[in-house]
């Protein structure tokens, strides 16, 4: 059995970025771990249409109706609490399949934060992050090694993670893609610093500026998927990302061994 994990920053970067790879993953009845490395909330006071903790579960509504449509199967899940690095961390495995979702609940950047605690966590390890729905804190140290365990327990056969290099793209990143994907990267790191399990990045802002390089099935599958998270986020609306359901662009693959060090110029 395959086994894949995939690391994104908010709950969508997987259906917008890293789609229709792990669509097919689903489809291929693989076993498909996604983990959430933020809340993807929105801070309240400041006029969104949701915000906080109602915001981040609207968005994990979408994504368990999501995965359910790319599965084909009914939106039914079960919940399991892990305890991975010592943290208890929310889990949603989708009935009748190998569709696991973790969620870490750590607070994304947005609105009047345009740091967020991704970014705080990379640059200072010192830095405590306390997740929005009350569960025990992280220093960076404490996250990567809960992404480190749930590696373990997965046990995939590869990864997968946003670009960590982002920021240097002509459509800037977001800040929480190239923080979490840091971060993710760190936790596939063996004692010698060298890539520990098959890891590939994904580009996300700047495929909006490329060709289409999907067609024809995965493009109506990923389209399909991505309507049936739509409808649950307040932010979005009938016309939003419409304009990538036929891009997806994979441009960095660290094989087993490789070296890998954190970019230096990375700043918030």
């Amino acid at each position: 059995m395959t086994t894949t994990v995939s690391f994104v920053a908010h709950q969508d970067d997987d259906l917008l970025f890293m789609n229709p790879d792990i669509l097919s993953d689903v489809q291929a009845g693989y076993d498909v771990w996604v983990v959430y490395l933020s809340a993807g909330d929105l801070p309240c006071g400041e006029g969104f249409p949701a915000c906080g903790m109602d915001y981040a579960d609207m968005r994990i509504r979408g994504e368990r109706a999501a995965y359910a449509r790319a599965a084909r199967v009914a939106n039914r899940w079960t919940f399991e609490a892990l305890t991975l690095g010592g943290h208890q961390v929310a889990t949603n495995t989708l009935d009748g399949t190998r569709v696991r979702l973790v969620f870490t609940f750590v607070h994304a950047a947005g609105g009047s934060d345009q740091t967020g605690d991704l970014a705080r966590m990379v640059f200072d390890e010192s830095f405590v992050a306390h997740p929005i729905d009350g569960r025990d804190p992280y220093t960076r140290a404490s996250f990567v090694g809960m992404l480190r365990d749930l590696l373990g327990v997965a046990g995939p056969d590869y990864i997968r993670t946003l670009s960590t290099v982002g920021h240097r793209e002509g459509d800037l990143d977001h800040v929480d893609h190239v923080s979490g994907a840091i971060l993710a990267a760190q936790a596939d790191l063996d004692e010698h610093g060298r890539t520990w399990i098959r890891r590939d990045e994904y580009d996300g802002y700047v495929i909006r500026q490329r060709p289409e390089n999907w067609f024809g099935y995965w493009r109506d599958e990923k389209t399909a998927v991505w309507n049936a998270y739509k409808p649950h986020d307040p932010s979005l609306d009938v016309w939003s990302w419409n304009n990538v359901m036929g891009r997806q662009y994979r441009e960095r693959v660290f094989e087993v061994g490789d070296p890998w060090t954190p970019p230096s110029d990375f700043t918030a």
